[in-house]
C-alpha cells in the first residue's frame, strides 16, 4: 500500500492540480493523508470538492509549522511505501512507477525536479527555469548531509522501516526532509533517480528556500548541533 503524505496551509490556489496529478497515478487501495495546519483560505473545501475516498484529512489541532505538521501526517499514514508531497507542485506522469522501481533496491529514493517560476507578475502561467540538481545536487553520506542538506521532501519516497526509525521527530529540526534523509543515510540504503519527476513551484510562500536560506549564521550552527546530537 502507498501513502502520500501532504502538509497543507493556505494552498488553495494550487492544490487541486497537485492532487489530481497524484491521484491519477495511485491504485484504489492507496491513500493521501492531508494534515492541515489551520488554513484560512479555501484549501480544505477544494480538497473536499474532489470527492475522492482515497484522501484522508487531518483537521488542524493547533499551528504546528511545516516540520511537525508533516510529522503528524506521517504518523497517521498506513502504507508500506510513503511519498512526501508538497501542496503546490505537480507530479509528472510516471513518477510513482519509476520511484517504486527504484525502491526495489533501496529504502529511500530521491529524484530530480523541474523548477517552476511565474512567467509574469501573476501566478497563472509558469515556466520551467532549470533543474533542482542545478542548485541542489544530491550527495550521499551522513556527514555531507549533516553539513549541507541535499534532500528535498517533494522528491522523496521511502519504506516504512525508515519512517519507524525517524519517528518521533527530534525537537528543533531545521527541516523534516533533512532528518529523514540523514536517518536513511545512516541506517539504510539510499538511491538517486537522475530524472525530474515533479514540477516544483518556487514562489514567495514556499516553506523551503532552495537557493539561500534566510536563517542567520548562529541559527545554522544551532541546527547542526541539534542534528548531530539527534543522529548520534
Amino acid at each position: 500500500m502507498i501513502s502520500v503524505c501532504m502538509a497543507t496551509y493556505n494552498g488553495g490556489k494550487f492544490i487541486r492540480e497537485q492532487l489530481e496529478s497524484i491521484l491519477s497515478q495511485l491504485s484504489s487501495d492507496a491513500e493521501i493523508v492531508v494534515a492541515d495546519d489551520g488554513s484560512t483560505d479555501d484549501t480544505l473545501s477544494v480538497v473536499a470538492s474532489l470527492g475522492d475516498s482515497r484522501i484522508r484529512v487531518l483537521p488542524a489541532e493547533k499551528h504546528f509549522g511545516v516540520i511537525y505538521n508533516y510529522e503528524r501526517t506521517l504518523q497517521a499514514s498506513k502504507g508500506e511505501i510513503i511519498f512526501l508531497a508538497d501542496q503546490d507542485d505537480v507530479w509528472l506522469p510516471g513518477k510513482v512507477e519509476k520511484v517504486l522501481a527504484a525502491l526495489n533496491d533501496a529504502d529511500l529514493v530521491t529524484h530530480d525536479a523541474w523548477m517552476l517560476s511565474p512567467s509574469g507578475a501573476s501566478d497563472f502561467t509558469w515556466t520551467r527555469t532549470g533543474k533542482l540538481s542545478d542548485i541542489r545536487t544530491y550527495r550521499s553520506g551522513v556527514v555531507a548531509n549533516w553539513w549541507k542538506n541535499s534532500f528535498t521532501g517533494c522528491c522523496m519516497a521511502f519504506r516504512r522501516n525508515v519512517l519507524d526509525k525517524a519517528l518521533p521527530f527530534p525537537k528543533n529540526l531545521p527541516m523534516h526532509d533533512q532528518w529523514l534523509g540523514l536517518v536513511a543515510e545512516k541506517y539504510f540504503k539510499v538511491s538517486y533517480v537522475n530524472e525530474p519527476l515533479v514540477e516544483y513551484r518556487q514562489h514567495s510562500s514556499n516553506a523551503t528556500h532552495i537557493e539561500k536560506s534566510p536563517a542567520g549564521v548562529l541559527q545554522k550552527i544551532k541546527w547542526r548541533v541539534d542534528l548531530l546530537k539527534a543522529i548520534i
